[in-house]
C-alpha cells in the first residue's frame, strides 16, 4: 500500500514540476519591464487583469494601448475572463504572465491520466506556452470538475466541452463567476459585444471548406468525445494550433494519441513554413484551414467515428474510466 507521501509524490510531482520548468521558461523569456510592441495573447490578458485589480475598464485599457501602437487588437474576451485575471494583473506583468501559464500548464498535467499525459508533448501545447492562451485551462477542467468555471472566460470553447463532459460543478462555477464579473464590471457585455462586431476571423468550422464533415461526429453522440467534436464544429471560434488541445483528447490509446501528437506537429510545421500567415487573421486562418482539416480536425473525427468499444454509460470524464489508461491498441 502507498504511503501518504509517495501518494502525494505521485499525484503532485509533476504537475508541480512541470508548472516550475513552465514558469522558468515563460520568466526567462520575457522582456522585462515594459511591455513588448508586439504583445503576446497572454499579455492582453495581463493588461485587462491589470485594469479590473485597480478598478478600470479592461476594454478602455486594451483600446488606449492601441492608440500608443502597443496593441494590434482590442480585448476580445467577455468579462468573466478579465475578472478571472485580475489576480494575475495584480501582479508585476512579468510575474504574472509566466504565473498564468505555469498554472495552466500545471493543472493540466495534473488533470491528465496515465499515458494521456503525453498530450503535453503536442504541437498545440507548445504555442500555447509561447504565447500564453487559455487552453490549457479550459482543457484541464475536463478532468478537474472543481475547475469548471474556467469555462465561462471563454465561452465558445466552454460550451463544446461543457457539452461533452458537463457536471453541476462547471455550470454552478460558471454560474457564480458569471455573477461576480457583473457585480465588478456590470457594463462588459455591451463592451464585448461592440468588441466583436467586426470579428470576421471568428467562424464555426462548419463554415470554412469541408467543415460540414464534422458533423458527422454527432452519429457517435453517446460519447463524450463526439459531442465536444460535433459542438466545436458548429461553435464559432479561432482554429489555429493552441485551440486543437481539446481535440487531443479523443484518442483512445497510447498508439492512436502518439500518432496524433505526430500529426500536430506535422500541421504545425506545414502552416509555419508554407507562407500562410495572411494580411489579417482571417486571411491567415482561412489559408491554415486545409492543413488543420486533412491533418488534425478530420483524423480526430476518424478516431471518434471508428470507435468499437461497447457503452452502456459514458464516462464523465477523461479521468473516470480506466480503460482510457489501459487501452494500447
Amino acid at each position: 500500500m502507498a504511503t501518504p507521501a509517495s501518494a502525494w509524490k505521485g499525484r503532485f510531482f509533476l504537475p508541480l514540476l512541470v508548472g516550475i520548468i513552465t514558469f522558468a521558461f515563460v520568466w526567462v523569456g520575457r522582456e522585462p519591464p515594459d511591455l513588448r510592441p508586439s504583445a503576446f495573447d497572454v499579455d492582453y490578458f495581463w493588461v485587462a487583469g491589470h485594469a479590473v485589480a485597480r478598478g478600470e475598464n479592461p476594454y478602455t485599457a486594451t483600446r488606449e494601448l492601441i492608440g500608443k501602437g502597443r496593441f494590434d487588437f482590442p480585448f476580445y474576451y467577455p468579462g468573466t475572463a478579465a475578472v478571472v485575471l485580475a489576480p494575475f494583473g495584480a501582479l508585476p506583468h512579468r510575474l504574472g504572465v509566466a504565473l498564468f501559464t505555469a498554472l495552466g500548464l500545471g493543472l493540466l498535467t495534473w488533470s491528465l491520466p496515465g499515458w494521456r499525459k503525453w498530450i503535453l508533448l503536442s504541437a498545440p501545447v507548445f504555442e500555447s506556452i509561447l504565447i500564453g492562451q487559455w487552453s490549457p485551462w479550459t482543457t484541464a477542467a475536463v478532468g478537474l470538475p472543481w475547475l469548471g468555471f474556467i469555462w465561462a472566460v471563454k465561452p465558445s470553447i466552454g460550451l463544446a466541452l461543457f457539452a461533452g463532459w458537463p457536471s453541476r460543478k462547471a455550470l454552478y462555477g460558471g454560474v457564480a463567476t458569471l455573477l461576480l464579473s457583473l457585480l465588478v464590471l456590470p457594463g462588459w457585455p455591451q463592451d464585448w459585444l461592440a468588441t466583436l462586431r467586426d470579428t470576421p476571423h471568428y467562424r464555426a468550422p462548419i463554415l470554412r471548406p469541408g467543415g460540414f464533415l464534422l458533423l458527422l461526429a454527432f452519429l457517435r453522440w453517446r460519447y463524450p468525445e463526439a459531442r465536444m467534436l460535433g459542438a466545436l464544429a458548429l461553435i464559432p471560434h479561432l482554429t489555429g494550433v493552441y485551440e486543437q488541445i481539446p481535440l487531443l483528447l479523443i484518442p483512445q490509446s497510447r498508439r492512436t494519441l502518439g500518432l496524433f501528437i505526430g500529426l500536430t506537429w506535422l500541421a504545425s510545421y506545414l502552416v509555419y513554413t508554407r507562407g500562410t500567415f495572411g494580411a489579417t487573421i482571417a486571411d491567415g486562418l482561412e489559408r491554415q484551414w486545409p492543413y488543420f482539416l486533412v491533418l488534425v480536425w478530420l483524423p480526430a473525427l476518424g478516431m471518434v467515428l471508428m470507435r468499437r468499444d461497447r457503452l452502456t454509460a459514458p464516462p464523465a470524464r477523461p479521468g473516470a474510466d480506466r480503460r482510457l489508461d489501459e487501452g494500447d491498441s
